[in-house]
């Protein structure tokens, strides 16, 4: 798919640019291999006349923003949903694991941009509903981290909550099932049996055989992740290439979306061979 979404434009600049220049297509076409390999190569998306510099440095303008945005996201969920699969596992069929199930149904259910919009009219101060939480209540806009860490963390982590909120919802779901799973495994009868405690062997024992679906799941959701960042930047306000794409988009500037395609799709393609790679840590039997 991103393959089709990368050089589709490609050949609408062959077929149309022949057109509007009146050379053949053949001629056209000849250029093609070369901007291919400006564009996939080195990374040479053209000129962006809006923002006055190559539009391959406007996109690693923006990374560092995005990197922040996902890697904060990404480690909110996985601790809300690994502790409450943890709970879940650990009290099956209790109060706490039925609100449990309804908060992730929840959370998987809602629509990115509607919880983002909800999220903005608690914490926005224009709102008048303004949630205040010490130290950390949400003023709107972006801070980069070298002009104020506190700032930063504040301009960010509403957004952070938000992206997190369906991953969080999938983990939970994922621990739970494979720590029941597990709870019926001869090992985990032993250790009891040794009189080891409950709560060792659910981290040591259970967690670590269990780990390899839930990491599974991680790589799944970071997609879930990628997807968000779009929505959420514009709601927030972010200026990553989130809400670059939406400009882009509405500006028809198709070499700044072929690059943030090509972007998306090597995070994504990277982080589940990084997933695929710390298998090894959870079960030696495993080798590459």
């Amino acid at each position: 798919m991103s393959v089709v979404v990368l050089v589709a434009p490609s050949l609408t600049y062959v077929l149309f640019g022949s057109l509007r220049e009146g050379v053949s297509v053949t001629d056209k076409a000849s250029q093609l291999p070369g901007y291919l390999s400006d564009t996939f190569l080195h990374l040479d998306f053209g000129y962006a006349p809006k923002f006055h510099k190559p539009r391959g440095q406007v996109l690693l303008d923006t990374m560092p923003v995005d990197i922040a945005l996902l890697i904060g996201s990404l480690v909110c969920g996985v601790a809300i949903g690994l502790a409450a699969g943890v709970v879940g596992g650990a009290r099956r069929r209790s109060a706490a694991d039925r609100a449990l199930a309804v908060g992730s149904a929840i959370g998987m259910s809602m629509p990115v941009y509607w919880f983002s919009s909800i999220v903005l009219v608690l914490f926005a101060p224009q709102s008048g509903y303004l949630l205040q939480i010490p130290f950390l209540s949400w003023y709107g806009g972006y801070v980069p981290f070298a002009d104020s860490p506190l700032r930063w963390l504040q301009s960010l982590w509403v957004p952070w909550l938000v992206l997190a909120a369906p991953l969080a919802a999938m983990v939970y779901r994922m621990t739970r099932a494979s720590l029941a799973e597990v709870a019926t495994e001869d090992f985990i009868r032993t250790a009891r049996a040794k009189g080891l405690p409950g709560s060792t062997v659910l981290l040591i024992h259970a967690l670590k055989n269990a780990a390899i679906p839930i990491v599974t799941m991680v790589g799944i959701g970071f997609g879930v992740l990628l997807s968000g960042v779009v929505v959420t930047e514009s709601v927030f306000g972010i200026p990553g290439i989130g809400r670059m794409t939406v400009d882009a988009i509405f500006r028809r500037d198709f070499p700044v979306i072929q690059g943030v395609v090509l972007v998306i799709s090597l995070a994504y393609v990277l982080l589940n061979l990084a997933v695929d790679l710390t298998y090894t840590l959870f079960d030696p039997r495993i080798r590459y």
